[in-house]
């Protein structure tokens, strides 16, 4: 019968363990009320170039109607500094053709969607074929038809617009820098944006992209989770990583111009057609390094910042890359790792330094008219050696009237600094709008490999206890010689 009860307490002592430590881990998670009030020392120095001065890292970045770039460093190594420079946008087009590279879906710069460049293949893939079957069936009205449309075709892609949209022909505007504070009063970070506002006279086809491309930026002196809206995406941005979002809003592409006449072929019986999802965006980025006795030369020029780079290595997800030579007229090399975040480090001949960019490898689409219908992406990234610098370039699928929102962000990598356990949840901006919101203090999951660490070794400890004691009552008590004198 004892050895029934104690098997019975057994199990409920064990039940109860496991319940307690169960309830009591989210609350474990919590931060402290000791450091409730703690501050990382973070100052912003404004001026023709703004200053974010934190215990981590330094970050410069521009005001005055430039286009956004970051200069940042890791605070306690000055000596060696890294650049990020958004270069622009750029429409190309990933049709299957012989003259051209393999692996459409990542950019190429024989890809670019050019009017001249692209009348003759569209010509050779879709309209010689029917021609040349009109001829061969001596269908004089579907010919003379196919080649209207042609004559058509080719006067609207006169109204294309220039593949290549450069930032720096632009004017940006940079919003104020807000605090970025709980619901307590207490200031996690800050946040601001970079708006293009207006385009010269001169590029009157892509005047649309005014006000429609933003880059929001966030900054923490905590580490938080942050959240995107309408998705279940979720991701750790690490105390003294600059976060970012790569905002584009009803692009107009170049390849819809051409529906309607498309259309009008389909409708006279021509097995014709030119899907849309064939045009993709790239966001071109370059990656630099410079001395820091050059810092005064970038902000003063910033557009030649490559020419000071010294640079000469980057890692992408492992692979060392040389980045010496000037490779731009060759192909670019697709990075086809796939996982969630894809990496470039800065380096040199045999190590890894601690400047990194990186960036979700896949973007957030809103779809309209259908506004709040929501979907990720899968993004596509190749680069090439620019000479000192590498040339990045981060692809988008066709999104068509919608609103893409990537994540791309910079920092630095030093061991022991920076990276921790959440303390807060923040929701992300959307859309076009640049204020994020602090949802509460992070939740640490019911479940995660260290709570389950910690459960085994509770309740191995726990039915050690209760089997000892349990033993401790079934050993007998020597009785041999009790009572004798001797």
């Amino acid at each position: 019968m004892n050895d029934l009860k104690t098997k019975r307490n057994w199990l409920a002592a064990t039940f109860l363990t496991i319940l307690l430590v169960s309830l009591a881990a989210p609350l474990a998670a919590q931060p402290a009320s000791a450091d409730e009030n703690e501050n990382d020392d973070m100052r912003i120095v404004p001026g023709t170039w703004y200053k974010l001065e934190s215990d981590i890292v330094t970050v410069l970045f521009p005001a005055g109607g430039k286009k956004p770039m970051f200069i940042w460093w890791y605070t306690k190594a000055p000596d060696q500094i890294y650049v990020v420079k958004y270069q622009g946008l750029i429409e190309y087009l990933t049709f299957d053709h012989p003259s051209l590279p393999a692996k459409p879906e990542y950019y190429n710069h024989m890809r670019e969607a050019w009017q001249e460049t692209w009348r003759e293949k569209f010509e050779n893939m879709y309209f010689e074929p029917e021609r040349t079957r009109m001829m061969g069936m001596n269908d004089m009205i579907k010919l003379y038809l196919l080649n209207q449309i042609m004559t058509q075709i080719n006067q609207q892609m006169e109204t294309w617009h220039r593949a290549f949209l450069p930032f720096d022909a632009g004017r940006w505007t940079l919003s104020d820098i807000a605090n970025i504070t709980t619901s307590e009063g207490k200031i996690i970070g800050i946040s601001f944006a970079f708006k293009l506002v207006e385009l010269p006279d001169w590029m009157p086809n892509l005047r649309f992209a005014e006000n429609n491309i933003m880059i929001r930026v966030r900054f923490y002196n905590e580490t938080v989770e942050e959240t995107v809206p309408g998705t279940d995406s979720k991701y750790t941005v690490n105390k003294g990583e600059m976060k970012m979002d790569f905002v584009v809003n009803k692009w107009v592409w170049n390849i819809d111009t051409l529906k309607e006449l498309i259309q009008r072929l389909q409708n006279a019986g021509f097995d014709i057609k030119i899907p849309e999802a064939k045009a993709k965006l790239a966001l071109w980025v370059n990656l630099a390094s410079i001395n820091i006795t050059k810092l005064t030369s970038a902000e003063e020029e910033p557009e030649g910042i490559e020419e000071h780079s010294t640079a000469t290595h980057m890692e992408v997800e492992g692979t060392n890359e040389n980045i010496q030579a000037n490779e731009t007229g060759e192909t670019e090399k697709p990075i086809e790792i796939e996982r969630p975040v894809i990496k470039v480090n800065f380096a040199n001949e045999t190590d890894t330094l601690g400047g990194f960019f990186r960036f979700v490898s896949s973007a957030k689409v809103t779809d309209y008219p259908n506004e709040g219908d929501m979907n990720m992406v899968p993004v596509k990234a190749a680069y090439i050696s620019g000479g000192n610098h590498m040339r990045l370039f981060i692809g988008y699928p066709y999104f068509g009237n919608g609103t893409l929102e990537h994540d791309p962000s910079i920092g630095v990598e030093i061991p022991n600094v920076g990276e921790s356990t959440p303390k807060y949840t923040v929701q992300t901006p959307s859309g076009m709008s640049a204020t994020p919101v602090v949802l509460g203090k992070y939740v640490l999951p019911l479940y995660t490999t260290e709570l389950m660490v910690a459960l085994i070794a509770v309740v191995s400890a726990t039915a050690i206890i209760l089997y000892a004691a349990k033993w401790k009552r079934k050993t007998p008590v020597n009785m041999v010689g009790a009572g004798t004198t001797g």
